[in-house]
C-alpha cells in the first residue's frame, strides 16, 4: 500500500511538473498602438484616436499542428464623428476584398494575420511570421523595437464602416477608403491613418457613441459588454 501512494505521488509531480512546464511556455505578446483616422469633411479635418492593443499567443510547436494566425484586440475603434452625416468607424473585421484587391494587398503585405493584427506590420514595413513559435515570436519583437508614427497604407486597413438604420435595426455597412464621399456625401473623403506604437493607457469607450450601440454587444468595434 505504501508503495502504491509513493508511486501515485510521484505521478502527480511529474504531472504537477508537466503542467508548469506547457504553461510556462505558454504566453503571449502584446502590441499597443494608436491609430488615428483623419478626414475631410469640406474645409475641415475631422479626427477619430484610439489606443488599442493586439495580443499574439505564443506556445511551443508540439500543442498544435497549425500555426496561431489569431490576435485577440483589446480596445475600441477608432471613431470619426461626422454630425449628421454619421460616424465613421474602422473596424477590427477583415475589409471585403475582390479578388485583385486581395491580390495586390498580399503583394505589398506579407503577414498571416487578421487585417487588424496586420496592421502595425504593414505601418513599419515589417514581415510578420507564424510558421513556428520561435519565427512568430522574433518578428514580434523586431516590430517592437520600432518607435514614430506611421501612416497604413489604405489596402493594408481592416473594414471601414457606418452603421445604417435599416427598418428599425442598425446594420453596419462597408465603406471604402476610396470613396467616402458616396457614404458620407460630397466633399467627405478619408485623408490617412496613422499608426504609433505606444505605452499609452487603452483608450475607453468613446463616449459620442449612442447608448444602442454601447449595448449592443458588437464585438467588431470593441470590447463590449
Amino acid at each position: 500500500m505504501k508503495g502504491c501512494l509513493v508511486a501515485l505521488g510521484i505521478l502527480a509531480g511529474l504531472m504537477v511538473l508537466v503542467a508548469g512546464y506547457v504553461w510556462l511556455n505558454i504566453y503571449h505578446i502584446d502590441v499597443r498602438y494608436r491609430l488615428t483616422v483623419e478626414v475631410q469633411d469640406g474645409d475641415q479635418i475631422k479626427i477619430g484616436s484610439s489606443v488599442i492593443e493586439a495580443s499574439y499567443s505564443i506556445q511551443p510547436d508540439y500543442l498544435s499542428a497549425y500555426p496561431s494566425t489569431y490576435a485577440r484586440i483589446h480596445g475600441y475603434a477608432p471613431t470619426v464623428d461626422l454630425g449628421e452625416k454619421g460616424m465613421l468607424f474602422l473596424t477590427f473585421s477583415n475589409a471585403m476584398r475582390s479578388t485583385e484587391g486581395q491580390t495586390e494587398r498580399n503583394k505589398q503585405i506579407f503577414c498571416p494575420f487578421t487585417d487588424i493584427g496586420c496592421l502595425p506590420f504593414a505601418a513599419y514595413h515589417e514581415t510578420a511570421k507564424s510558421n513556428d513559435s520561435g519565427e512568430k515570436q522574433s518578428s514580434l519583437h523586431k516590430l517592437l523595437r520600432n518607435s514614430g508614427p506611421r501612416e497604413v497604407s489604405f489596402i493594408a486597413l481592416p473594414e471601414l464602416a457606418r452603421f445604417v438604420n435599416a427598418d428599425g435595426q442598425h446594420e453596419l455597412v462597408q465603406v471604402s477608403p476610396y470613396d467616402l464621399a458616396t457614404s458620407f456625401g460630397p466633399g467627405v473623403q478619408l485623408k490617412r491613418v496613422i499608426l504609433e506604437l505606444t505605452n499609452d493607457p487603452i483608450t475607453p469607450q468613446p463616449q459620442m457613441w449612442p447608448r444602442w450601440l454601447k449595448d449592443s454587444g458588437k464585438t467588431y468595434v470593441g470590447e463590449l459588454s
